[in-house]
């Protein structure tokens, strides 16, 4: 029996209490590797861990509860996915979310939020991240089709992601003869946790549906392909590429945002903030 594409190795995934997180933990331990997942709640973590553990017997997962949006925690969970076996060569940096805010509702605790867990979670892998990993080594972001193309409602989200696409660019240039290839997949409408009050109102799930060219919005596992694609050696030549995986979706860009965000706000709100005023209260 040949061996496994990634036997031997080992990798670091976090925000994998569930999502593409979850999934893409699992497709790397079935190809071989040994896999330490972070998340921030102990809960759900723990859970994540036990029922990987019985997707793919015989695998090694270890968890590890860290907030990866902090420094500290970031450099002591590469530290601790190194030490299980002694390498590290593969990081998947898939925290994230996207929340639908009108620009004139931010404040700058919502922009500084967003791009503490839309882009420094990424900023640390990479940067502390590197100097960890074994020669050929892979870190494979997260980013959105909203890094690309604009959508009414996501703007410190959108400006995040932008910057996480020309950083892993950049990244990928300086540490090119490292060497370590770093990427980016770009998900489109993807069921996760931030989203699922989309999927749960069938008018607007049927207007994604019907937008992308494939018919259908994209699941966790759509994306853990791209992504454990990204992580092996199948992609041992690609590095700085920002790879959708969105069912064609930016083909299209986004349909139109207002409907969800009239319900989220209330039309009226969103009526002041598309006029440019604020509504009566706000200041």
């Amino acid at each position: 029996m040949s061996a496994k594409a990634l036997e031997g190795k080992s990798a670091l995934v976090s925000g994998a209490s569930n999502g593409m997180g979850l999934a893409s933990a699992r497709l790397l331990a079935e190809d071989g590797a040994a896999v330490m997942i972070t998340g921030r709640r102990e809960d759900k973590l723990i859970a994540a861990r036990d029922t990987l553990r019985k997707q793919v017997p015989g695998a090694r997962f270890e968890a590890m509860v860290s907030d990866a949006g902090k420094s500290e925690d970031a450099q002591a969970a590469i530290d601790a996915a190194k030490a299980m076996t002694g390498k590290l060569d593969i990081i998947v940096s898939a925290v994230g979310r996207g929340v639908y805010i009108p620009i004139l509702k931010c404040d700058e605790q919502d922009v500084l939020e967003e791009f503490q867990l839309s882009f420094m979670t990424a900023f640390f892998m990479i940067r502390y991240g590197a100097p960890k990993l074994e020669k050929h080594g892979s870190i494979v972001c997260v980013s959105s089709t909203a890094g690309g193309l604009p959508c009414a409602g996501l703007g410190p989200y959108a400006a995040a992601k932008a910057g996480l696409e020309m950083f892993v660019k950049v990244a990928a240039m300086e540490l090119g003869r490292a060497p370590i290839r770093i990427n980016a997949v770009r998900p489109g409408f993807t069921r996760a946790e931030g989203t699922e009050f989309m999927f749960e109102d069938p008018d607007l799930l049927k207007d994604f549906n019907e937008f992308i060219p494939m018919g259908r919005a994209g699941e966790s596992e759509d994306l853990a392909r791209a992504i454990r694609f990204l992580a092996g050696p199948e992609s041992g030549w690609v590095t700085g590429q920002i790879f959708a995986a969105d069912g064609g979706q930016e083909l299209r860009g986004f349909p139109d945002s207002n409907y969800s965000l009239d319900q989220i706000y209330g039309k009226d709100t969103m009526d002041a903030y598309r006029a440019g005023d604020l509504p009566p209260g706000e200041a």
